[in-house]
């Protein structure tokens, strides 16, 4: 990309930037959510969860295309698109030995500048039961726990070049393979409460996942776009009303047991460049009708 089109990007917008703010520890910290809702169990100050992701807590919890039971064990994926704007879904499951988790919570992060015009819709599905330390009692499928639209405004967190979670110190990427090392891979970072759990019933709608549908617009050439699961619980061996795990990423991309789910923007083709490729497929068809001719006269 052109060095002043890039800088032209950068100026797009600096709000999310001037609102937000590093996330100084990968543990022991409290988090807001972005959802005008607020928390569903947020018990920590300005109705916050608090992270405290002892040890672990990188086993039970994934990311996957797949809602069936096959798929519980998640998987990385990684598209891209040249549009600006795109959709999809995926699932948050669990392969743990508790066999639940209260409440899941989204963390949607994004690389790059930000456009003023960055919106991103949220729908989740699921089943939510009233949090005890009885686990999984009653639970009720809602189809549309939540329905939310977030903007640029709602990164608060950030830049960061890596995620919050369990480990010593910042070690966690937002997507497979980055390199935790280089600011320039630093994203801003919100926190979206999917006000539903997710268990192992493997008999129950969707196997038990939590389901995520998006619709994204706005992203810019350059942008990475991460999504990353994390679990709350009422009642845990780790501890207590907490988050103690997240879906387990490696800055090496062939770690085995990682989960994920990202989206690159990438440029869309110049109006020259699309020109030259119109003339050189017009080309090939000439010579292809030359040469067959050529041989039809041979």
């Amino acid at each position: 990309m052109p060095r002043y089109l890039f800088a032209a990007i950068s100026l797009v917008s600096t709000t999310a930037v001037a609102l937000a703010d590093p996330i100084t520890s990968n543990r022991n910290i409290d988090i807001r959510v972005a959802n005008d809702g607020g928390a569903l169990y947020g018990s920590g100050p300005n109705d916050t969860y608090y992270i405290n992701a002892p040890g672990g807590g990188l086993n039970q919890l994934h990311i996957s295309t797949d809602g069936s039971p096959a798929g519980v064990a998640g998987q990385v994926t990684s598209l891209s698109t040249a549009t600006g704007s795109s959709s999809g879904g995926f699932f948050v499951t669990t392969t743990g030995g508790r066999g639940y988790n209260d409440d899941i919570i989204l963390g949607i992060s994004l690389q790059g500048p930000i456009s003023d015009s960055f919106s991103i819709s949220i729908r989740s599905s699921g089943y939510q039961w009233t949090a005890s330390s009885a686990g999984v009692v009653n639970p009720v499928y809602n189809a549309t726990a939540l329905n939310e639209t977030f903007n640029t405004a709602d990164f608060i967190y950030g830049p960061n070049t890596a995620k919050p979670g369990p480990g010593s110190g910042f070690v966690l990427p937002f997507y497979s393979g980055q390199n935790i090392n280089d600011p320039a891979t630093a994203q801003m970072l919100m926190f979206v409460d999917l006000n539903v759990g997710n268990n192992n019933l493997r008999s129950s709608i969707d196997s038990g996942n939590a389901k995520v549908e998006f619709d994204v617009s706005g992203l810019l050439a350059g942008n990475i776009l991460s999504f990353n699961a994390y679990a709350w619980a009422f009642s845990a061996n780790v501890a207590d009303s907490s988050i103690n795990w997240t879906n387990n990423l490696s800055t090496n991309p062939d770690a085995p047991g990682q989960s994920g789910y990202s989206i690159s923007a990438v440029p869309e083709p110049s109006t020259w460049a699309m020109v030259i490729l119109g003339f050189l497929g017009i080309g090939a068809t000439v010579y292809r009708r030359r040469k067959t001719a050529a041989l039809a006269a041979a």
